[in-house]
């Protein structure tokens, strides 16, 4: 049976303190996952903390509100995984934006954002963005990621393209093959339906981003999204400068 993962809060404890959890995090522990007492848990607090511990005490608030109290036996911190994929998409519609959400923290993107083009439809409001935080850090929870993929504020296009100390890829299928040059900071760009206007395009190529083919379909931008984070993730990890990453 695998570990049980809880998300905290606040500050993180340290080997051999005592974490209590209560919420919505304890309640799923004891009623759905039936933790007891000297089961194990791991802790995370989506920046980078990770604590093992074991289950002491679960008892109920006067309010009939679960309360989990674990010892913590080890604790390590985490560095950012490295590059940093900042992914800009447009938000689809309706659930949509939930599966692209959850998919991509999967494949390790460190942000996203929406991205508004000129054929962008939907304007996420704040109660959508904040659904989006959620999905996340329940997604960092299943995939066991320690630092939780973070939601950013709309960004327009021409404010995308003159982001500094980053590298700018736009996925579009007139672009050759990702090569991953060592970058440790970089920005995706990934248009909406219909695909990025052909002056969009010029205009990212002119402002030195590198225009990129990811697929040989036609995707919808909640596949297009994570499939192209993937696969710049997984170019970065095989290590080497240079290394290709072809299109699947």
């Amino acid at each position: 049976m695998s570990t049980h993962r809880i998300h905290i809060s606040g500050e993180v404890p340290q080997a051999g303190d005592r974490a209590e959890i209560d919420g919505p995090e304890a309640h799923h522990a004891v009623r759905v996952k039936r933790l007891g007492e000297g089961d194990t848990v791991e802790l995370i607090n989506g920046r980078g903390w990770r604590g093992l511990g074991v289950v002491r005490e679960i008892r109920k608030t006067g309010k009939g509100e679960w309360v989990l109290a674990a010892e913590v036996r080890q604790a390590s911190q985490e560095a950012p995984p490295s590059p940093g994929v900042h992914v800009l998409a447009p938000a689809p519609k309706g659930e949509r934006l939930d599966e692209m959400i959850d998919q991509l923290s999967q494949v390790g993107a460190a942000s996203w954002a929406p991205l508004m083009t000129a054929r962008t439809v939907v304007s996420p409001r704040e109660g959508k963005l904040i659904r989006a935080e959620r999905i996340a850090a329940e997604a960092a929870k299943q995939c066991g990621r320690l630092w939780t993929m973070e939601i950013g504020p709309p960004a327009p296009f021409a404010q995308a393209l003159a982001r500094q100390g980053t590298r700018l890829v736009l996925a579009d299928a007139s672009g050759g093959p990702f090569v991953h040059l060592g970058d440790t900071d970089i920005t995706l760009l990934v248009g909406p339906e219909g695909g990025f206007a052909d002056d969009e395009v010029r205009r990212a190529r002119d402002a030195g981003a590198c225009v990129c083919g990811f697929g040989r379909h036609v995707m919808r931008v909640e596949t297009a999204a994570p499939v192209a984070a993937g696969i710049i993730v997984h170019a970065a990890d095989r290590g080497a400068s240079g290394v290709r990453a072809l299109p699947v």
